[in-house]
């Protein structure tokens, strides 16, 4: 009997998937502004054409030929070009999760029913080439409407649907978790022939009409704001741990040495009239889990604002097409499903809810909110380990698995106290179950990633942090001395 190819071992880490990653590592070609096209601008082109062809009713055959071609393409590039800097490492791991999400696109693209456009704005008289490019980078399906494999088993953009004598029909698990945005309807939905702008509920859509200038000088204040204090994050890790979390190499233990032999000062400049305080080693690994949470959040805000600002401002986009912000205040979140079904980004909702859908139905599995919610998370947590497919060194790829099965528990949880109480998880008891939970499934991820060497990475250009750093924290709100 043949033994499993194993997991999560010191040897074979990826699985199934070593040998690739052994390849990238060997092969990879140092990425750079004379090769930087072969990555970010070849593999893509492919995607525009599906993007025009969705327009169209018929087109699925032509759509799978080209997205075969822009699967091998972003494939093969994804494994063949890569930071080779120990400091840009982490980079690496958006390249890799960028290439998988890439070859999802491709998939839904070549497979979806459509067509595929938005009325609405196409209304507006938004150019056809616009509009398709629109589409292209629309991973969030804002404004798109409900859009299906086929007829006969539908999948729309965030919502399950059961079948009966081959119609569409609600179940009981179609009303459990609508507040949290997993699912948000009981009928399938076509794409709406009026103009009226589909505004899914996930999605927090702004109440504010903004003119032109108005809109790109937030998106740029946003962005700008967003740098500062991700750089500044990025710039304290180097800044007090370049032995231990900011090191660009692997430190066992990294954290716990961080927070063990060194003692952190609270307000040293009142040292003359409140004493020295000195802040417990628990509020120190607490402090720096939130620090990288936090910069991962802003850091993908910053670069989806700097886009929307320089499309709004090329003219060629309307100031609302980008008006929804990309977050929505995860630190207002009352449960795990509001968490990451609404306040989180929703980059990878419609591919993993499409692909879910497909899975239990091949293996039979009843379809409902619990094995939909369990199997994206599952996904989602392939996604975000085997992604480390470009790095070296990587994080430990089990912590970060885990991650996100852990998550998806936590909200099948809520769906249960829910049918059972007939009560929903929110308000401030809510509050302290989603962060209690947060800060103890994300240290998994905090600790994998600052033990591997990603500390000491950059991931902006290394300017505000220093300064914040130097001007206002340092000596002033935070004083680090060995113990």
């Amino acid at each position: 009997m043949l033994n499993p190819i194993p997991f999560f071992t010191p040897s074979t880490p990826f699985g199934p998937f070593q040998p690739l990653h052994e390849y990238v590592i060997t092969n990879g070609e140092q990425l750079t502004w004379d090769n930087w096209y072969h990555l970010f601008v070849i593999p893509l082109v492919p995607l525009y054409v599906q993007a025009l062809l969705l327009r169209y009713e018929g087109t699925r055959y032509y759509r799978i030929a080209v997205g075969v071609v822009g699967a091998v393409l972003i494939a093969r590039a994804g494994c063949c070009y890569r930071l080779t800097q120990p400091w840009l490492n982490a980079i690496n791991n958006g390249l890799g999760i960028g290439t998988m999400h890439l070859v999802a696109r491709y998939l839904e693209f070549s497979f979806i029913e459509g067509p595929l456009l938005d009325r609405y704005f196409e209304a507006k008289g938004r150019h056809p080439l616009i509009a398709a490019l629109d589409v292209a980078v629309n991973a969030r399906w804002i404004g798109l409407g409900a859009i299906d494999l086929d007829q006969n088993g539908k999948v729309d953009s965030g919502h399950a649907h059961p079948q009966k004598n081959g119609h569409i029909s609600p179940s009981k698990d179609d009303t459990d978790v609508i507040d949290g945005g997993i699912e948000l309807s009981q009928r399938h939905q076509s794409i709406p022939n009026n103009v009226e702008r589909v505004k899914e509920k996930w999605l927090p859509w702004p109440k504010v009409k903004r003119t032109r200038f108005q809109s790109v000088r937030r998106h740029l204040y946003i962005a700008l704001r967003n740098y500062v204090i991700f750089d500044a994050c990025l710039h304290l890790i180097r800044h007090y741990g370049p032995n231990t979390i900011g090191a660009d190499h692997p430190v066992p233990n990294a954290l716990y040495k961080f927070s063990h032999e060194n003692q952190f000062i609270v307000f040293p400049i009142l040292k003359g009239v409140i004493g020295e305080v000195v802040a417990p080693w628990w509020l120190v690994e607490v402090i720096t889990e939130i620090s990288v949470a936090t910069g991962v959040w802003l850091g993908i805000a910053a670069g989806y604002h700097l886009l929307g600002g320089l499309l709004v401002a090329s003219g060629l986009w309307e100031t609302e097409s980008w008006e929804v912000d990309i977050f929505d205040n995860p630190l207002a979140s009352d449960s795990l499903l509001d968490f990451w079904g609404k306040r989180w980004h929703q980059f990878f909702r419609h591919h993993f809810i499409l692909y879910s859908t497909l899975i239990l139905r091949l293996l039979r599995i009843p379809i409902n909110s619990g094995t939909i919610l369990f199997t994206s998370f599952v996904l989602s947590g392939a996604m975000h380990s085997i992604g480390q497919f470009t790095m070296t060194p990587h994080p430990p790829l089990l912590p970060i698995f885990l991650i996100f099965p852990l998550s998806g528990l936590g909200c099948i949880a809520e769906v249960f106290f829910k049918r059972t109480t007939g009560r929903k998880v929110r308000g401030p008891w809510g509050k302290l179950w989603t962060w209690v939970m947060m800060l103890s499934i994300g240290r998994l991820g905090t600790v994998a990633w600052l033990e591997s060497g990603v500390g000491g990475s950059y991931l902006t250009p290394p300017a505000a942090g220093r300064w914040v750093t130097d001007n206002l924290l340092d000596g002033i709100l935070v004083e680090m001395k060995r113990k």
